[in-house]
């Protein structure tokens, strides 16, 4: 493992390379444990980020969600594979009671069908998971349960609300007495506990590297098991990776998960629907990175400004943590310029790279052109020139992240109905989108991209 000075040195110079305002990032491997931090936690008022300064970490939040369904299965108070009406009978999709095929096991694996990119206000008060659940009836099926994988913020806060009702207890309230306290992870669940903390505020970083404070600080308290408002560090992600490491076992011996559950919430559930070049499916909220030897797992967040990444390679025993204060599309590269160095020194670490955008063939894009929907997101799909198609998106049924602007994307062909989406910009990072379920006439019906599917609504 590279040595506590090479880590700092590899993190700040990432960093500062790749202009990221402020992050601390941490790797373990067995008991040794290193840290480093870089930057400011705000531009405004230049306020050094250590060690312990806390970020957002978005969606990472979604395995602390999932391992405390795990705990309550242990316990026998919630079952895998029952109906998610079992534990929320007034559930309503589709203005109908829930589908009988939904279950605990599909939404822990963001298959359960059900439109996804959700975040209404609900209030701050303890019922807020529950208002959400009442007014799901306004949400759709976007696919069969169980058939596809489209990333789904909505289950998850379903997931939340599940477990509140069979605890009795909030969602954070159970969060601390079953992680966060014996873990001993200092964390903030609520923004006022944020003052007990030095704490990042979330920024956007320009193409040209400028970083000014995101508008809106913090996602709805409806969304906290999806990942909208948790906070700590990226040691305290550790402490949390190392009971995963350990099969349910904290650094002080106690038995928090049961060696079964921990292991199964690591294994495959569903496949994603076209090769990203990425994480190859879900487990039980774990993203499973199968194409990586030794074999990964690991989750990633965003929230307004602020990203969060996690692996964990079980093989060597070893975790990766990265919080920042700068949007996803200025931190992905980073942390997987980050992740390779680490692994590397730790052995033959083999991580699939992106295709590459040279010499990609022609396309044909009469299959793909058209109109694609989230339920917050309209994408625009056409010709550009025969060697790539053009991709617009613009926002809608956007409640509460402020203003989004509309982002006009390159896709490139990179074969089996997969391209390159680029920024002609150069404020973003590229990823891997595609196609899926292609008609009889070979148009597609799903435009894969952000780990959502979109519908096609328009040709």
């Amino acid at each position: 493992m590279l040595s506590a000075n090479a880590f700092t040195e590899l993190v700040r110079e990432v960093a500062r390379r790749r202009r990221i305002p402020g992050l601390n990032a941490a790797v373990a491997r067995g008991g040794e444990e290193h840290r480093a931090a870089h930057g400011v936690l705000n531009v405004e008022t230049n306020v050094e980020v250590t060690g312990d300064s806390i970020f957002q970490i978005g969606s990472v939040t979604k395995v602390f969600t999932g391992t405390l369904v795990l705990q309550l299965v242990d316990a026998g108070k919630l079952e895998l594979d029952a109906p998610v009406r079992r534990y929320l009978p007034e559930l309503r999709i589709a203005d109908a009671p829930i589908d009988d095929a939904v279950t605990l096991r599909l939404l822990l694996a963001h298959a359960g069908g059900i439109v996804g990119d959700v975040f209404w206000d609900t209030g701050r008060n303890d019922d807020a998971l529950a208002v959400f659940a009442g007014r799901c009836g306004e949400l759709s099926y976007l696919t069969k349960p169980g058939s596809y994988f489209s990333y789904c913020n909505s289950g998850y806060n379903l997931l939340g609300r599940a477990i509140e009702v069979v605890t009795g207890e909030s969602w954070e309230r159970f969060l601390r007495r079953s992680l966060l306290e014996p873990l001993g992870i200092p964390a903030a669940v609520h923004p006022e506990e944020t003052l007990r903390f030095r704490t990042a505020i979330g920024h956007t970083v320009a193409a040209g590297g400028e970083a000014t404070i995101t508008d809106t600080i913090y996602l709805p308290r409806s969304g906290d098991p999806a990942g909208s408002r948790l906070s700590m560090s990226a040691s305290s992600l550790l402490k949390f990776a190392r009971l995963h490491l350990a099969d349910g076992i904290s650094p002080d011996g106690a038995r928090l998960l049961s060696a079964a559950s921990a292991r199964a919430m690591r294994e495959l559930v569903i496949p994603l629907p076209v090769d990203i070049a990425g994480p190859t499916g879900y487990g039980l909220s774990w993203q499973i990175y199968d194409g990586w030897a030794p074999r990964a797992v690991g989750h990633d967040g965003a929230t307004m400004g602020q990203s969060a990444f996690l692996r964990l390679v079980p093989e060597w025993n070893a975790a990766v943590a990265m919080v920042t204060n700068a949007s996803s599309a200025t931190t992905i590269d980073a942390f997987d310029e980050v992740v390779r160095a680490v692994l590397a020194s730790m052995g033959d670490a083999q991580i699939p790279a992106k295709p590459a955008a040279a010499a990609l063939p022609a396309v044909d894009a009469a299959p793909y052109a058209g109109t694609y929907e989230t339920y917050m997101s309209r994408i625009v799909v056409s010709a550009n020139g025969g060697e790539a198609l053009n991709a617009t998106v613009t926002a809608r049924n956007n409640e509460t992240l402020g203003n989004v602007p509309e982002r006009r994307l390159v896709l490139r062909p990179v074969g089996d109905g997969r391209f390159l989406a680029e920024d002609p910009s150069g404020s973003a990072t590229t990823s891997v989108v595609g196609f899926a379920e292609h008609d009889a006439g070979g148009k597609a019906r799903f435009l894969f991209t952000g780990f959502r599917l979109a519908e096609r609504v328009a040709d």
